[in-house]
């Protein structure tokens, strides 16, 4: 029987309770090795074959930055709202681990990135060894030859990033100056409320929201979005994942969001790098689960919004 860990948000209404309902049935077919409901488990060197994920998007979100370099293929059993990457819903997760499906096992595989803070040296400070947190993330963290000035910098965080990295402002709000440099080419130096780089996944969030295409998710490329550009002149742009791009802000206080949480407070100089990570997180494909069907659904493609309304007036 394959290795599995069984994870999720414990503090979301019906987890826990699916899990209850759900263990017996999946370990029928699996052996259940490890499980985790706080998001506290180490899961770096867990010895699993597979993670079943118990709610919908952000669990997934959640699991895949928990188990970091140890990437597992995740079954996502959608609990409540509709996700884009959820896979099976309760009802049908017998059916599928008894499939041929399941003992086949498909798995699709989709981009994370790197992304790392980087700031000038000062007296006194050391410079922070990140291959201490982990190995795979710094190997290949800055490629050989690139940026000449690094010598004067340190490395001041870094993060496994799933859907996007965002530079935004904090109150009082005010327009944000961001240099953006790809390959070591200067790009724009852009003004307005922040910038987002985006992977396939997570374009259906907040790079959405700021007017930025969908990709789909197996593709090898990001999206740059402007948040409120002062501008009309700059849109998204589309280009390879395995470039290296580089965000520097040069006016305000600005925090560094990555999948929509505030991880740093930059100061003006500190230059922020982001490129493919060396590893990707992988989903078991479901059959069922349709990609096109999910965007339609879930974005209400081909239903006028307004009958839908007044009928459930």
């Amino acid at each position: 029987m394959l290795k599995a860990i069984l994870l999720g948000n414990g503090a979301r209404e019906g987890v826990l309770e699916g899990v209850a309902a759900l263990r017996p049935v999946i370990e029928q077919f699996v052996e259940v090795v490890a499980a985790d409901f706080n998001n506290i488990v180490d899961l770096t060197n867990v010895d699993a074959d597979i993670a079943i994920v118990f709610g919908g998007d952000g669990s997934i979100l959640r699991s895949v930055h928990q188990m970091c370099e140890n990437q597992l293929p995740i079954l996502a059993i959608n609990l409540g709202t509709l996700g884009f990457l959820s896979s099976v819903d309760p009802a049908g997760v017998g059916p599928f681990l008894e499939s041929d499906a399941f003992r086949n096992m498909a798995t699709r595989e989709q981009i994370l990135l790197n992304c790392s803070v980087w700031r000038r040296k000062e007296i006194g400070v050391e410079p922070f060894d990140f291959r201490t947190v982990s190995p795979r993330l710094s190997s290949r963290a800055l490629p050989s030859g690139w940026q000449s000035g690094m010598s004067d910098r340190y490395c001041y965080g870094n993060h496994l990033v799933v859907n996007e990295v965002a530079l935004r402002g904090v109150a009082p709000f005010s327009i944000l100056k961001i240099d953006l440099a790809i390959d070591g080419e200067l790009v724009t130096t852009f003004r307005g409320d922040g910038l987002i780089v985006s992977t396939p996944v997570g374009s259906t969030g907040h790079s959405l929201s700021a007017g930025g295409p969908i990709l789909r998710n197996s593709l090898d490329s990001v999206v740059i979005s402007p948040l409120a550009p002062l501008t009309l002149n700059f849109r998204p742009v589309v280009d390879s994942a395995s470039r290296v791009y580089e965000m520097q802000a040069r006016t305000g206080e600005v925090f560094l969001v990555v999948d929509g949480e505030s991880r740093q407070k930059l100061m003006s100089d500190d230059l922020v790098v982001i490129r493919r990570a060396p590893f990707p997180f992988k989903m078991i494909s479901v059959p069922e689960n349709k990609y096109y069907r999910n965007l339609q659904r879930k974005l209400s493609w081909g239903v006028d919004t307004i009958t839908r309304h007044n009928t459930r007036k």
